[in-house]
């Protein structure tokens, strides 16, 4: 019998734009690619019991037979025992099983209670940001295959190609990232939704703070200049670390408006920025005016150049649509 290919996508409805984009856009992706689409409705399953939770799964799975291949987009942030039990009814369905790591939280979190680590390995085959994050997860016990998308693609309409500056553009989760309070560097153009509990912060001067944009519009106010990735390690949460593994989406949208990348010289995305030619990497941010001193307009175009294959790779998901061949 022909077999089906579907890829889970999470219906969040009361999630910022910006943080369902990287899920919609991959399973827009998958189904131009002729996957089905699978969707789940998140709930707040903790307080259901597992009957409930079962009943649920067996709703989502309905249309998926034996030696299908479900595609499923982790996480759902609904409870461990959801993911948990979602996979392991595939397992018990004889259906062909994959997993999409869009973030994982032992790696970005100190946490005690490491569940990721015995859901992903369930699963026939996971999907993995880099080669660094596929030798972790390995550490940590787990034999699934793995398949490497080094980037998240990011569909949007074409915008011309940014301009050379010197400027700084940020967009992104700003609780990741409390270095922005006490920022001195060179001028910083500031893109995200400002959390409550920064309201009644003062950005310092040199950071210009233009508020929240559509994710699919944000591409065309990115004019000029850089595109920088940069997390903090603070309290429990190592967002820093992370990125040696991760491949952060805000990447994919600066490539899209053809911005060169500045990030963390150790970090999984400044392997790429060095092996690409697509900008460049520091190992902190006091580094920033004195590298940015040294680019001219010349040296900007040259990494441009590089970009535009990346970019239109990322507007056409082409990334996605070769980790899909990869699955068949």
């Amino acid at each position: 019998m022909f077999m089906t290919q579907f890829i889970t996508h999470t219906i969040e409805p009361w999630m910022p734009l910006g943080a369902l984009k990287a899920k919609s856009d991959y399973a827009k992706i998958a189904v131009a690619s002729g996957w089905t689409a699978l969707p789940i409705q998140r709930y707040n399953d903790t307080r259901y019991s597992d009957n409930i939770r079962l009943e649920h799964i067996n709703d989502w799975l309905a249309p998926v037979q034996s030696n299908d291949l479900v595609l499923h987009q982790f996480p759902t942030y609904m409870s461990a025992d959801l993911e948990s039990a979602f996979a392991t009814k595939l397992r018990q369905n004889n259906i062909r099983s994959a997993v999409l790591i869009h973030d994982i939280e032992p790696l970005r979190l100190i946490k005690t209670n490491t569940w990721e680590f015995d859901v992903l390995n369930q699963y026939d085959t996971i999907i993995v940001h880099s080669e660094t994050m596929k030798t972790r997860l390995q550490t940590a016990g787990i034999t699934s295959q793995f398949i490497i998308q080094p980037l998240f693609d990011y569909l949007s309409d074409p915008v011309p190609a940014a301009q050379f500056s010197q400027r700084i553009n940020f967009a992104g989760t700003f609780q990741k990232s409390p270095w922005l309070q006490t920022y001195t560097g060179p001028h910083l153009t500031l893109f995200g939704s400002k959390p409550k509990k920064w309201q009644h912060i003062s950005l310092p001067t040199t950071i210009d703070y233009q508020g929240n944009f559509d994710p699919d519009q944000i591409v065309s106010y990115l004019h000029d200049g850089f595109g920088l990735i940069w997390d903090n390690d603070f309290d429990d949460k190592t967002y820093q670390t992370y990125t040696k593994y991760n491949a952060p989406h805000k990447a994919s949208l600066y490539l899209r408006a053809e911005l060169p990348l500045i990030a963390w010289s150790q970090s999984a995305l400044g392997q790429l920025i060095m092996a690409h030619h697509i900008g460049f990497v520091i190992n902190n941010l006091d580094d920033l005016a004195s590298e940015l001193k040294q680019i001219d307009r010349q040296q900007y175009l040259v990494w441009q150049t590089n970009i535009k294959k990346i970019s239109k790779n990322l507007r056409l998901g082409i990334y996605t649509r070769q980790t899909l061949q990869q699955l068949n």
